[in-house]
């Protein structure tokens, strides 16, 4: 019986010491914390209003310019490309006028400089510079369908001048006017009020009616 007492005393004493040095761990490791995103590889200096200004409008203005059809007293006036060099100059402005259109969209380019005004504020229908940025935020995609526009009427513009085809190019300027103006209404001077014309415009015989003239090749 007394062996018996030692035996279960001693079990009893086993038991109790792999208790003692059994230890419940407690996980010390850190929460991953979620991965910072990259910062954007460009950054944004110049509004809408400053890159229309920089690099849109000096584009569109030569592409315009660079093929016409003017009648004078001497005649009907054309201009277009003649020599490489000004086939090649009216390349660069399409170009200009293509990849100007993406940065006209980048996420975040505001409508105008901070504390600058819209060009023409204050003019009857020109909305402020607050207006116009309220109106750009709730309207976005519309400017960016806008500008995609503006970049397909400009591919259009680059691929007459490869071939040399003035007539495309002035389709492709008529395309491009009839976009920005649209643009324009939309979000510089939507509240512009246009007044009529008067009943007898056109009907005057010092006014020649206006007749449309093919391009020469």
């Amino acid at each position: 019986m007394r062996s018996a007492s030692i035996l279960a005393c001693s079990l009893f004493a086993a038991l109790l010491g792999v208790g003692g040095c059994q230890k419940t761990e407690v996980s010390t490791a850190v929460p991953a914390l979620a991965p910072t995103p990259p910062a954007p590889p460009f950054q944004i200096k110049a509004s809408i209003q400053e890159l229309m200004d920089a690099v849109i409008d000096p584009a569109a203005d030569a592409l315009w310019d660079s093929v016409s059809i003017t009648e004078t007293v001497k005649g009907t006036v054309f201009r277009q490309p003649h020599t490489d060099e000004e086939w090649q100059q009216a390349r660069r402005h399409a170009i200009s006028l293509i990849e100007g259109t993406n940065l006209l969209i980048m996420d975040g380019r505001k409508l105008v400089a901070p504390g600058s005004p819209v060009l023409d504020q204050g003019t009857s229908g020109v909305l402020s510079a607050d207006e116009g940025q309220k109106l750009l935020d709730s309207k976005h995609a519309t400017f960016v369908e806008f500008a995609r526009a503006l970049r397909d009427a400009g591919e259009q513009m680059l691929t007459s001048i490869d071939k040399k085809d003035s007539t495309g190019m002035m389709n492709a300027g008529a395309a491009m006017d009839g976009i920005c103006e649209s643009c324009h209404l939309t979000f510089w001077y939507p509240n512009q009020v246009i007044p009529p014309l008067p009943p007898d415009f056109g009907l005057s015989k010092s006014v020649p009616k206006p007749k449309r003239i093919p391009l020469s090749p």
